[in-house]
């Protein structure tokens, strides 16, 4: 749309009134201020007075007295309201409680790509509190005064001589009951209750991002940034669950006949954790001899994570620790070995997916070669550094 259209759409708008609607108490006056643009751009900023004139429209044919501009405005610049920006609660019924008004009415709205919202509020001048308000998010076509003047004149407009309907809210939604949501100063909006909360939403640009902060007993504490828009659900991402104990699935490449288990136990939950374990593989023979050889390997360790917070879906993290490697030909008549090695470092790459974790961990053992051993003294690899694979339950 053009600027240039405007008066053609206010003829069209006229045509569109009803000629007398109810909602409005005998004897009302009103004081219906500029509807402010919020948008991103300036291009829509031209629009501003055809939206306001289609509100004074639709409230005098609501069957309001409206005052005219040039009667309130003395009275606006007297309290040094600033009327390039949306009007405040309180100068708004300032300004109409000056000249006599029963109504005030402000309002804005932000074009966003080929949509507009709006959001018009009625504040109430005997009770200084709001009357009644509506917001709403349609396309930005020709066919936004019919829509602008429907929601004014059957959900806005009525309710005034019934008292008003409630104000226009921010509503987020979450599946985590009793989680509390606060601004990133600090400022405290609530819990979750029947999974949703709500905040009012008057003096709030649609659109404005802020970090919300997240926290529930149990659960790690996460911090998210959305766009505040009345009349749409914010969707919050759930919080991680806190986990004390962790059960290890894995198989090392190179021992491939065999399979690990090992059990966690986080003293800082998902963060740093003590494990213990063990690996059973079978060495089979290099030629056609019928020998095997059983291995168990026993270890312990300390590990931690790194960077990255728990909710995060890719994490690094290292370990330390010691162990031994029990092993058993299967010919009678030869003698067990026991290889003592220490578990210098390790490092893994873990992907988390709902309940479950995989990763991938590099080994850098050092065998201690002391006491009845297979390999003595060195390095445990073939000239790569041992790697697993494994899956990650926790609880």
């Amino acid at each position: 749309m053009k600027p240039a259209r405007h008066l053609f759409l206010l003829t069209l708008l006229a045509c569109a009134l009803p000629v007398a609607a109810q909602g409005a108490p005998p004897g009302a006056e009103c004081v219906v201020f500029p509807v402010k643009d919020l948008s991103p751009g300036t291009d829509t900023r031209d629009y501003e007075q055809t939206i306001t004139e289609a509100v004074t429209a639709a409230f005098s044919a609501g069957g309001f007295a409206v005052i005219p501009a040039a009667s309130w405005q003395d009275a606006a610049a007297s309290r040094s309201v600033d009327l390039s920006r949306p009007v405040t609660e309180p100068d708004a019924l300032g300004v109409a409680r000056t000249v006599g008004a029963t109504l005030a009415v402000t309002g804005l709205y932000s074009v966003q790509g080929d949509d507009i919202y709006y959001s018009i509020q009625c504040w109430n001048v005997a009770t200084g509190k709001l009357a009644a308000g509506v917001q709403a998010s349609t396309p930005f076509n020709l066919a936004f005064f019919s829509e602008l003047n429907l929601s004014l004149s059957t959900s806005l407009i009525p309710g005034l001589g019934a008292g008003g309907s409630a104000a226009p809210r921010i509503v987020f939604v979450s599946p985590d009951e009793g989680m509390r949501v606060r601004l990133s100063d600090d400022q405290d909006i609530g819990r979750i209750t029947d999974g949703r909360l709500s905040m009012p939403a008057e003096s709030i640009a649609p659109g404005t991002r802020v970090l919300l902060s997240k926290s529930k007993p149990g659960y790690h504490p996460s911090d998210q940034t959305v766009a505040l828009t009345p009349g749409k659900d914010i969707r919050l991402a759930p919080l991680v669950p806190e986990h004390h104990y962790g059960l290890e699935l894995n198989s090392t490449l190179g021992q491939l006949l065999g399979l690990g288990v090992a059990l966690r136990y986080y003293p800082a939950p998902d963060w740093t954790f003590f494990t213990f374990g063990s690996y059973l593989w079978v060495q089979p023979p290099l030629n056609f001899a019928p020998r095997v050889v059983l291995h168990a390997d026993f270890f312990a360790g300390l590990g931690s994570y790194l960077i990255l917070a728990p909710d995060a879906p890719v994490r690094i993290g290292a370990s330390s620790g010691a162990g031994f490697i029990l092993s058993a030909p299967s010919t009678s008549g030869l003698q067990n070995d026991t290889d003592f090695y220490l578990d210098v470092v390790n490092w893994w790459l873990e992907a988390g997916f709902p309940g479950t974790t995989f990763y991938l961990r590099q080994e850098f053992k050092y065998a201690l070669g002391f006491g009845t051993n297979l390999l003595g003294q060195g390095w445990m690899m073939h000239d790569f550094p041992p790697t697993t694979v494994g899956v990650l339950f926790r609880w």
